[in-house]
């Protein structure tokens, strides 16, 4: 070794030697006492851990970490969290008073064959073309009705209604509804 060397090496023996003197000087009974105590706690939740098999636990929540499905177990707490401070007694009362009835309704329903035969009825494809027929052409009349202006009245007022091709046409049509639903009443 030069010179040089032996005197920085005699330099940096000397600064280590200080360091260690300071924090031997700035370690209390009190602070020795306290690492010692936060060392055994460490060390007995470290043995905790591996009994419980929490690296079994850490793997599976780095598995729903890395696929996302962690935040979106986190963001499902949350909402159910946001649910559940919204629901008040009330509420909950309303709930279930509407599912307790719903249940009511569905137990009536399924003790009789009708709602059997209302369903094969409504899956029909003819049927369902109707009702969406039907449907759209109520709200067609519903929406001309409300820009119509109130109708004039009297005996020359019906004259003209009935006057129109698709008026008769409705009347001939609500007619033969009126016997086919008669011929089934009876």
């Amino acid at each position: 070794m030069t010179d040089t060397q032996t005197v920085e090496a005699a330099i940096q023996a000397e600064e280590f030697g200080s360091l260690a003197a300071g924090a031997r000087d700035a370690l209390t009974d009190d602070m020795v006492a306290r690492l010692a105590g936060t060392l055994g706690e460490a060390l007995d939740l470290v043995d905790r851990a591996n009994r419980s098999r929490l690296t079994d636990v850490l793997t599976v929540l780095t598995q729903l970490a890395d696929n996302g499905d962690l935040e979106r177990l986190a963001h499902l707490a949350r909402l159910l969290g946001a649910a559940e401070d919204a629901l008040n007694d009330e509420m909950v009362a309303r709930v279930s008073g509407v599912l307790s009835d719903a249940l009511s309704l569905l137990e009536q329903l399924t003790r009789n064959d009708a709602l059997g035969r209302i369903l094969t009825f409504l899956l029909r494809p003819e049927v369902q073309t109707v009702l969406v027929r039907f449907g759209e052409a109520l709200l067609a009349a519903s929406n001309e009705y409300q820009q119509m202006p109130p109708p004039k009245g009297g005996v020359g007022g019906w004259w003209h209604l009935l006057g129109e091709r698709n008026n008769q046409q409705a009347v001939q049509f609500f007619g033969l509804f009126g016997k086919h639903l008669q011929d089934r009443n009876t």
